[in-house]
Order: C-alpha cells, then structure tokens, then sequence
C-alpha cells in the first residue's frame, strides 16, 4: 500500500502505457515531482530511452508502489486486475474504461488498492464533488473536436460517419455516459470523469461535436442541484502527438502526484 511521500521518502512509481500521455508524465518525473520516482515503464511499443526499465505488468507492480495508468481501455482490466491482487495503488486516466468493464470497480472493492482518477482534460470537478454532498439533479458534459480526432472511434465506423464530409460543428452524438464511453472510448474519458465524480453513468448525459473550425478540444459542463448551478467550460490544444487526447490530461496526472506530496492540500 501506498504511504503519501514527505521529502525524506520516495515513492516508486511505474508507468503502463508510454504513448503522448504517459511520455509527458515521465519526463515532467524525470524532471523531478517531491516524493516520488520513476522506476520503470511498461510498453512493448516504447522506442525512446527513458533510462529506466522497460518490462512487463507483473515486474511492474513488483517493483512499484504506485502505477499509472496511460493504456488503450480495452487494456486497463488486464492491469487493473494485476494491481488489484498485489494491492497496488493506482491512477486510472482511461477513466472510460470504468464504464465500460464495471469489473473493475467491483475487483476494486475486494482490494486493499487505492485508485485515483485525475481531472484529466476537465475543470470544475472540485464543485461537482461538493455538489455531489447535497444531491445533483442532472449533469450534462458537450464536447467539441475537430473531426479527424473521432477517427476509428468505435462509433463513428458503426455508424458509417464519413468524417471528411462534415463541413460545419455538427452534433454526432447524443445519450448518456455510458453509451458514449462505448462508442468513443479514447475520446470521452471527460464524460467518464463527470459520471464518476457527480451521479453516475446512466443519468450524465453527453452530447459529441464535431467541428472542422475548432481550435482545440472543447468541454463545457453544466451541473444541477437544488442549492447551485456549475457551468464550466474549457478549451485545451490537442496533443500534437495524439489529437484524440488534450495535452492537459498529461498534466493533471502531474497535478495528483503534487497533490499528493504537498504539506497544502487544496480539495473541494
């Protein structure tokens, strides 16, 4: 089980998955973050040198304390699964992948592990938590890309979507997180993160643009309770080296390790 670092300790961390997001989070480690340190990665398709080792899940969670998670969500029960036995704490950034395979977080519950899930691309999460205190009545998260960042999303080639012809921000899809996590799983991790924090995956409702004029990848959030109204919107780049993800994610993963180290803690 993982102990919160103080300077005089280091935590072992191991990074599974080292594309744009788990590449970003081991250099700003490398970099040095308080209380923590990199011991190995795990990807089978990691050609840069990080001076650290490259191996398998289970080597991984032998040597580390804490892992973090940057995988496909197809991949995320697999590891999860392997933490879970070894009571290895864990950061999830496929948030959709929760969704997707509840298995998760019923393994979770026979588990000493911890399991922390990062704001990812989003803001406003801390008021949802609070919100959550008095009882939300309705969550709602519209997400805007440029359409090429939908390429081969599980529901886009069901439904035969030709993402060349779309000319103007267009709604492509409409329904609750669940659905959209199964349809885009490597695009709407935001609504996962929403669901998660405020009143689950069947009542968040999700709405998917496509925009060929967008800036960046856009999210704006609007949740209800009796008491308060939290609107939210944010608009991040895409990551140059994966268009379905926003470089944000990268550093709200960097933001939890920081969290965790700190003497000032500031939640919700």
């Amino acid at each position: 089980m993982m102990t919160i670092p103080n300077r005089f300790e280091q935590t072992k961390i191991g990074i599974a998955g080292v594309g744009a997001i788990g590449s970003a989070v081991a250099r700003a480690l490398i970099a040095g973050i308080d209380g923590f340190t990199l011991d190995c990665v795990s990807d089978p398709a990691l050609s840069a040198d990080l001076g650290v080792l490259n191996t398998d899940f289970d080597t991984l969670l032998h040597r580390c304390d804490l892992v973090i998670e940057c995988l496909p969500a197809n991949i995320v029960p697999q590891l999860a699964r392997k933490a879970f036995s070894t009571n290895t704490d864990i950061i999830f950034i496929s948030s959709a992948a929760l969704l997707i395979y509840p298995q998760i977080l019923q393994e979770l519950k026979t588990s000493k592990s911890h399991a922390y899930i990062p704001s990812g691309a989003l803001c406003g999460i801390d008021g949802v938590l609070a919100m959550k205190e008095m009882g939300i009545n309705s969550a709602k998260i519209a997400s805007t890309k440029r359409p090429s960042g939908f390429n081969d999303a599980p529901y886009i080639v069901e439904n035969e979507i030709d993402l060349a012809a779309i000319t103007q921000n267009t709604l492509i899809f409409e329904g609750n997180a669940l659905t959209a996590a199964k349809g885009f799983p490597a695009n709407i991790n935001v609504a996962a993160t929403l669901s998660l924090a405020g009143i689950g995956a069947d009542k968040t409702r999700v709405e998917i643009w496509a925009d060929p004029k967008a800036a960046g990848n856009m999210h704006e959030i609007t949740v209800r309770s009796n008491y308060s109204t939290l609107t939210s919107k944010i608009e991040n780049m895409p990551d140059p080296a994966n268009p379905k993800s926003s470089v944000l994610a990268a550093q709200s993963i960097v933001a939890t390790l920081r969290n965790m180290s700190n003497a000032l803690v500031i939640s919700p």
